[in-house]
């Protein structure tokens, strides 16, 4: 199997889990987005990307490689790690609220997979969330779902 249908693969599963994920939250309209309209477009991009990539690895001739060299200095665990947590993002939106939640992925991502110092990784995912807690509930009016701590 060539490197590109792996990974067109996994891009199309990655996609349909984050697509049925959003779905369980509220899509909305395009009036009126609800929590889940924009991870649902985002999933579906993804998707499609993923099946663009598939299609083209049927067209084109096979390289086909061993998984010892598709593996061999790559950092493959940080693609993997941000996929993960973009899926339990979605996963405890709704029930930890969007501001916890934010945090806590924000501060994961920014200590464990980019390595920043605690000081900076706390402002820095103080000032995202923050920011965007702002653009989407005062500028925008969007409902952000609140979780189990009303805020």
């Amino acid at each position: 199997m060539s490197t590109e249908r792996i990974g067109g693969v996994f891009w199309l599963v990655f996609g349909l889990v984050v697509m049925v994920g959003s779905f369980r939250l509220e899509l909305g309209t395009f009036q009126a987005p609800g929590s889940g309209f924009l991870g649902f477009l985002a999933g579906g991009f993804v998707l499609l990307m993923a099946v663009i990539v598939l299609v083209q690895s049927f067209m084109g001739k096979d390289n086909k490689i061993k998984w010892s060299a598709l593996w061999r200095d790559s950092k493959w665990w940080r693609p993997v790690t941000v996929a993960l947590l973009i899926l339990a993002y979605v996963l405890v939106l709704e029930r930890l609220g969007f501001l916890l939640t934010s945090f806590l992925f924000m501060l994961t991502l920014f200590k464990w997979v980019e390595k920043f110092p605690w000081l900076k990784t706390v402002l820095v995912t103080l000032a995202v969330v923050v920011c965007s807690h702002l653009l989407f509930r005062t500028l925008l009016k969007a409902s952000l779902p609140q979780g189990v701590l009303g805020f």
